[in-house]
């Protein structure tokens, strides 16, 4: 373990250093809220099409905020040490299933789930938070009713994800079962710590308790993000495989089978990560909140280990035997179909270009913003962005103003704006900042919100009278200014 921990920290640091990656929309708004709470106002939840607010990454925001600039690499950084975090504790999870065979094989898996791995690089927060989940699934494995610091582990994902709820919940009931009825009031209390901050933190910033809750509801709704009912178990099923990829799936479904057939005690932790994780996810959906394939993460990361015992778990059984030798040969083979699977589909150049394409964005972003002609039609107006996926990424590198009011405050004059948002009246000077027609195909910078934003036609042409000021490989500027002005 010891060895992989000092590999795995080299290579993500190359990996850092070369390719420099640049937080993403929902990490940066996180770095937006804690500036604010930083200068010493309270942040905006209520800003056009943000994203949910998360306690526990205003905390961490507001520790890198003396790094001005680098807070947002900072951010990345402390995703990356999560996803460290994540790889050893699925090894640990694996090597208790199945030896150290089987902590490899996990770790294996693992690390070549490049959704994954990609989501540590741009710093989203889901990698630090399966690393706390999976640390206290490990922590409890070792010592029965550990405690405290499953107690601290639990607490602290969930203030990164309210998922983390139902696990502080069943753990008070595991804990507290056996100490009696002031024993289990104390357990409960303790799983309660992460909602009421949670509520608190909402409370104090919105008026509303439950804002996060019916925010991020309504906004799935109008992004077009939400499900219908019937379709949340398909839907369940189809993330999870988009993960694991259809080879690992089918193993991990024979490691089940096989789990049980043992009666492998070692794998309990992971099957409540799966049921518990897929559980909540249908009880978030049909909530009505976002259906995101990051929110199957935790089953995905169960169903690996159970996948690395369907490979490794012939190493439990007596030497010698029928079922041993059986095992170990189907095993082979199965990893011999998923590495002619593997090497057939996995496309290491694309992925190269995702990783670099994500900084690139950035810097033509800025590179675009800050040139000469821009600069002068940016004095004359606002600058008007497609959606509100560029709003996070100006008011950080800009300290651009939305011009939402704050509670109990008129709204500031804005100075950036979103086409998108058709309660602001079209723009008559300033920079419109579009999206390069040749670049903006897929969309890869998920500029139209198909569902709501009528495409290309209502968020990608300039406002009438605007003339072409500048451009990149991304980014194309244009400006008006009215008669007489500088």
């Amino acid at each position: 373990m010891i060895a992989l921990l000092v590999a795995l920290t080299a290579a993500v640091l190359v990996g850092y250093l070369i390719y420099d990656p640049r937080a993403t929309f929902d990490t940066l708004w996180a770095l937006n809220w804690s500036r604010d709470i930083w200068q010493g106002r309270l942040p905006n939840f209520e800003a056009y099409r943000v994203p949910t607010e998360h306690p526990l990454l205003l905390a961490i925001g507001l520790l890198v905020q003396p790094a001005g600039d680098y807070g947002a690499s900072l951010m990345v950084a402390w995703s990356l040490i999560g996803y460290i975090a994540l790889l050893i504790a699925v090894y640990r999870l694996g090597a208790m299933a199945a030896g150290v065979l089987g902590g490899l094989v996990a770790f294996g898996l693992l690390a070549t789930r490049l959704q994954v791995a990609y989501m540590a690089g741009v710093g989203f927060l889901d990698p630090p938070y399966a690393a706390m989940v999976c640390w206290a699934a490990v922590l409890e494995a070792r010592t029965t009713r550990r405690g405290w610091p499953v107690w601290v582990l639990l607490t602290m994902a969930g203030l990164l994800r309210p998922e983390a709820w139902l696990l502080a919940g069943l753990y008070a009931l595991w804990i507290g079962y056996p100490l009696g009825w002031w024993g289990r009031i104390r357990a409960l209390c303790y799983a309660a710590i992460a909602p009421l901050i949670w509520l608190m933190v909402d409370f104090i910033v919105t008026g509303n308790p439950l804002f996060s809750m019916t925010m991020t509801s309504s906004a799935a709704e109008a992004l077009g993000r939400s499900r219908p009912l019937d379709t949340l178990p398909y839907y369940t099923l189809y993330w999870t495989n988009a993960m694991l990829k259809l080879p690992v799936s089918v193993i991990a479904a024979l490691g089940v089978i096989a789990a049980i057939q043992q009666r492998r005690k070692q794998l309990i932790l992971p099957a409540i990560l799966v049921a518990t994780t897929w559980f909540s996810y249908l009880v978030i959906a049909s909530g009505g909140l976002a259906n995101v394939w990051r929110y199957v993460l935790l089953a995905a990361l169960g169903l690996i280990v159970f996948a690395a015992f369907a490979i490794a778990g012939w190493t439990t059984l007596e030497r010698g035997t029928k079922l041993r030798r059986w095992w170990a040969a189907g095993a082979a083979l199965l990893v011999v179909a998923g590495i002619g699977w593997t090497a057939t589909h996995l496309n290491l150049k694309r992925v190269d270009e995702e990783v670099h394409r994500r900084r690139a964005l950035h810097d033509n972003f800025v590179a675009v913003m800050t040139a000469p002609a821009v600069l002068r039609a940016r004095r004359c107006g606002p600058v008007s962005v497609p959606t509100q996926k560029l709003l996070g990424e100006a008011k950080w590198d800009f300290g651009l103003d939305t011009g939402d009011p704050f509670p109990g405050s008129k709204p500031p004059v804005p100075e950036i704006i979103p086409r998108s948002d058709k309660t602001i009246p079209v723009q008559k000077e300033g920079v419109a900042i579009v999206i390069n027609p040749g670049y903006e195909v897929r969309p890869d910078m998920n500029i139209n919100e198909y569902a709501v934003d009528n495409g290309w036609a209502a968020v990608q042409i300039p406002p009438p009278g605007f003339k072409y000021l500048a451009g990149s490989e991304f980014f194309l500027a244009y400006g008006r200014c009215a008669p007489g002005r500088p």
